[in-house]
């Protein structure tokens, strides 16, 4: 009997504190690849994400008393990519900023540095896909010696109900970074100072 009232115990400690479930922030790249850029700017680029950055794993709220947990940097950096890809010449991925070599090789002229910082919630007590995430990217330019030249922050909602999400549980995290990158796009290409 007691260790029938232990197990007991236990597992209702477990349902209590819930668990965080993986999910995903990549966008589909699709929309991000057909928007149309009728004024690219003939300059080559880097961006830099750290390595802390690119395997810092987040935790936030779904739904059911359980969290959803992702990595954003690491799930969206191709969005990133994608997004300069459409306004820049050639866009690299920067390794260290202090690699002035490299540079000079690439004849990269600016750096994107992305900012990410992420919420969810749910208004689901039973099921732990968020209904709701918000999606805030900044991103701050600089020239190869550290100046800096421009900076922007975007913020995107992204909603998902369970008729949507119960084949997607990402689908809420994903329409916000996606609209996040494709609101991002908009502010670069119309960034005046990018083209000096």
């Amino acid at each position: 009997m007691p260790n029938s009232f232990n197990f007991f115990l236990i597992l209702m400690a477990s349902l209590a504190t819930g668990c965080a479930h993986s999910i995903q922030l990549a966008p589909d790249l699709d929309d991000l690849r057909m928007t149309a850029v009728s004024d690219p700017i003939d300059k080559n680029v880097g961006y830099y994400i750290s390595v802390a950055d690119r395997t810092a794993e987040v935790v936030t709220p779904g739904g059911g008393g359980d969290d959803v947990k992702y990595f954003p940097y690491k799930d969206t950096e191709a969005a990133l990519n994608t997004m300069l890809s459409k306004v820049f010449t050639r866009v690299y991925s920067i390794p260290n900023l202090n690699d002035t070599a490299f540079f000079e090789e690439k004849n990269i002229r600016m750096i994107f540095i992305p900012t990410i910082t992420t919420d969810s919630s749910s208004s689901s007590v039973v099921t732990w896909p968020a209904t709701d995430f918000t999606f805030t990217l900044t991103c701050t330019v600089t020239d190869t010696s550290g100046r800096k030249i421009w900076a922007k922050t975007v913020s995107a909602q992204g909603k998902a109900e369970f008729d949507e999400f119960k084949h997607d549980h990402s689908l809420s995290a994903r329409r916000a970074s996606e609209e996040a990158y494709e609101d991002m796009l908009s502010k670069v290409l119309n960034a005046d100072v990018l083209r000096e």
